[in-house]
């Protein structure tokens, strides 16, 4: 089989408190000898992945809407600051940038619903690509919609409209291999239906792209740390030990949600690397 190749694309910051990423950290928790502490602002990325495969090309999540000024309520603007995300680095226009159009994913693979990365799914509405959401997920976000707390849990009823229409072809289980060497993991507790996408690589080894199931390089431990942003803290534990379980049986690579740092876990020790983002780098 011809090689697989990764490619990340940052789609812009979103300017948040670090917390609503990494809560508690065990260096910020007060006590004698760190009486105080600062919130901090941190520069968040949007990220989607493309991932070349001789059975079709699979893209993974994508961002947020370039319309989110008119879709996003008052409530979710006071507290992430969006002016760095323009229309220039959201999906549509990145994928431009790399000579590509809806129509050249066979996959689109989601690894959760919230706005900050099912904004671009629009731009697929009429393609012929293959919108893959865990099953977990989609129940959650209609039983939220009929409920009308859709917009309480940080999904947008547009990105949702989008999925009706087009309906997505959902993933049961805990995990299933969509294409060689590159599986959906079953990952639940930061959604009702968070997945990662597992990615076996000639050379690089194994990559995991774990969506929000960890969002942080720093949120890895152990002990893992959770967020305040969490539907299910117990079944986040547990999905936190299986990424550990598959990084330390694959030594593999861990790109978390929203960073731009990575862990490589070896046999007996992690490490933090630089995930490169330049347009011309590929994993192969």
């Amino acid at each position: 089989m011809a090689a697989i190749s990764l490619q990340g694309v940052n789609l812009g910051y979103m300017k948040l408190d670090w917390e609503f990423l990494c809560f508690p950290h065990p260096e910020r928790i007060l006590h004698a000898g760190n009486p105080r502490s600062e919130h901090i602002l941190y520069d968040c990325p949007a990220l989607c992945y493309i991932i070349d495969h001789p059975d079709g090309r699979i893209l993974w999540e994508t961002g947020v809407s370039s319309r989110w000024a008119d879709e996003w309520p008052d409530a979710w603007k006071a507290l992430i600051d969006l002016e760095q995300v323009t229309p220039e680095v959201c999906l549509e226009h990145r994928l431009k940038e790399l000579g590509y159009g809806p129509e050249d994913f066979r996959y689109l693979a989601m690894g959760h619903l919230h706005c900050d990365h099912a904004g671009g799914m629009r731009i697929f509405q009429d393609a012929g690509t293959e919108i893959l959401v865990h099953e977990d997920e989609w129940k959650h976000v209609n039983n939220l919609e009929a409920e009308g707390t859709l917009q309480n849990f940080f999904h947008s009823p547009a990105d949702l409209e989008v999925l009706k229409a087009k309906r997505p072809t959902l993933i049961s289980g805990e995990q299933e291999e969509i294409a060689e060497g590159v599986t959906l993991v079953a990952l639940p507790g930061h959604t009702a239906g968070t997945m990662g996408l597992q990615i076996e690589l000639e050379h690089t080894g194994t990559v995991l792209l774990t969506s929000d199931a960890l969002y942080y390089h720093d949120s890895y431990g152990p002990p893992e740390v959770g967020s305040p942003v969490t539907w299910d803290t117990v079944a986040h534990r547990r999905s936190a030990a299986k990424i550990r379980k598959i990084a330390l049986e694959k030594e593999a690579y861990l790109f978390p949600g929203h960073d731009e740092t990575g862990i490589r876990q070896y046999k007996n020790r992690s490490e933090f690397v630089d995930i490169k983002f330049t347009p011309e780098y590929r994993y192969e």
